[in-house]
């Protein structure tokens, strides 16, 4: 069956519907979702929204460091998770016996930031700011408030969490906890390190595991799946002791982007390629721009009877819509969803590297020696160039606010930034995180809705 997609929309969606509705479609099984009488999760829900493109809660951020035993060695993998959650007001401060609370807005960057390096280069220092998020706030225990069902996030290869930062504190907003590791090893992280250790030529950054170099070992696809599935079931057990009965163990999903979207498919099928079965605590699936069909057809798919949503673009060259599709027909789901976005390409779907971009070129910009920041740019600029660069889907404010960065940009790239060429696909990122946030909302709230009672 095949309709337009505005059909499960919500109103603040279908106001936006002339940007995208001529090359957005949703395909969905024949077994549809239960829907308000306005298309979006029934009122009282707990995913009601306001004006503005964001949820009615106010949102705290914490990260927690987990130690999750890497497989087939054991060794200790100290993996970085970020938590977005509703929260209390700032008078919450007061009486949390935290004195970290604050109203301080989030402000996100490299596990990296600081580490000295050797002399003449200088150590990095971009970072990204909030305009949504306060670090440490306690989070919301208003009695009438049922525990919040929880989204655990899964970024794709060689990213980290906060290249999705915009998406998913935004989520957070809307009355969902949101848990986001960065996948040790496979990181942006582990790949900056093996590159300083590699120019410089003695190891400055030791693997975060103790392992020896290269710290970045997402090659090896079968440890790479495996240990990031083991984070997704890690996190859930650690829920209680983060956030006690806040957090509704009852009512999981996994979120992922490219090898994130794969880690949401095999946590819910399974691997019989990879060895290791389903978690059964996984109730819902939502991917983006799903991996290579090599490693995508490592998942039991057949296994797979959780609701399901999937997201693809139609310029996506890494993994061409098709392979989402093909994964969406085999999948068991009786309640599944199928949704493609025109001109987006693999990257379209980090919200936080247009940030990334200006920050870290303003500081390349300034400082020769700023070597890492430099590579952090080149990654956005040049690193995945069948997944899109961020002249691809960033504005021209991110090229000139508050800083001018085209010069250094066009040295890097060839590439000339004006207000009439960018984003060359004539989409931006920003439009694709509203989009992916407005079925999120709709999918989570309908599925969650009918199968918590709530």
């Amino acid at each position: 069956m095949r309709t337009r997609w505005t059909t499960f929309s919500s109103g603040r969606t279908a106001a936006r519907a002339g940007l995208l509705s001529a090359v957005l479609l949703l395909v969905f099984s024949s077994v549809g979702l239960a829907q308000g009488p306005s298309g979006t999760a029934d009122a009282g829900s707990g995913f009601e929204n306001r004006p503005g493109g964001h949820g009615r809660h106010l949102v705290g951020h914490v990260t927690r460091l987990l130690n999750v035993p890497g497989t087939p060695l054991g060794e200790n993998r100290p993996v970085n998770v970020h938590l977005w959650y509703p929260a209390r007001t700032p008078d919450g401060c007061e009486n949390s016996g935290d004195p970290g609370c604050s109203m301080n807005p989030s402000v996100y960057t490299s596990r990296l930031f600081g580490i000295p390096l050797p002399s003449p280069w200088a150590p990095l220092s971009w970072t990204i700011g909030s305009n949504l998020s306060f670090e440490n706030l306690p989070i919301d225990t208003d009695t009438d408030e049922q525990p919040f069902p929880v989204i655990v996030f899964s970024h794709g290869n060689e990213d980290i969490a906060i290249d999705y930062v915009y998406t998913l504190e935004t989520l957070a907003s809307f009355g969902f906890i949101v848990a986001a590791p960065d996948h040790l090893n496979n990181t942006e992280d582990d790949d900056l390190i093996d590159f300083i250790n590699l120019k410089a030529g003695v190891t400055v950054i030791p693997c975060f595991d103790g392992l020896p170099s290269p710290c970045a070992r997402g090659a090896n696809v079968t440890k790479s799946m495996t240990d990031r599935v083991h984070d997704v079931s890690a996190i859930i057990d650690a829920l209680p002791s983060w956030f006690a009965d806040r957090a509704d163990t009852s009512r999981i999903a996994v979120m992922g982007h490219s090898r994130g979207t794969v880690t949401a498919l095999a946590a819910a099928g399974g691997s019989t390629t990879w060895g290791f079965p389903a978690d059964p605590r996984v109730k819902a699936i939502m991917g983006l721009a799903i991996g290579s069909p090599a490693i995508t057809g490592g998942v039991n798919l057949q296994a797979i009877t959780v609701p399901a949503l999937l997201v693809a673009g139609t310029l996506d060259m890494t993994a061409p819509s098709t392979t989402s599709l093909n994964a969406f027909t085999t999948l068991a789901s009786a309640k599944k969803e199928f949704v493609l976005i025109g001109n987006a390409k693999h990257r379209h779907f980090d919200s936080g590297l247009c940030a990334q971009t200006q920050s870290s070129g303003a500081v390349a910009a300034a400082n020769p020696n700023a070597i890492l920041d430099l590579q952090s740019l080149m990654n956005t600029l040049l690193k995945f160039p069948l997944s899109g660069a961020a002249m691809d889907f960033c504005g021209y404010d991110t090229f000139t606010e508050p800083t001018d960065i085209r010069p250094l940009v066009a040295s890097l790239t060839g590439f000339s930034v004006t207000a009439d060429n960018v984003p060359t696909t004539g989409l931006t990122s920003d439009a694709v995180k509203d989009e992916v946030i407005d079925l999120a909302v709709d999918f989570f709230g309908h599925v969650f809705v009918r199968e918590g009672g709530r």
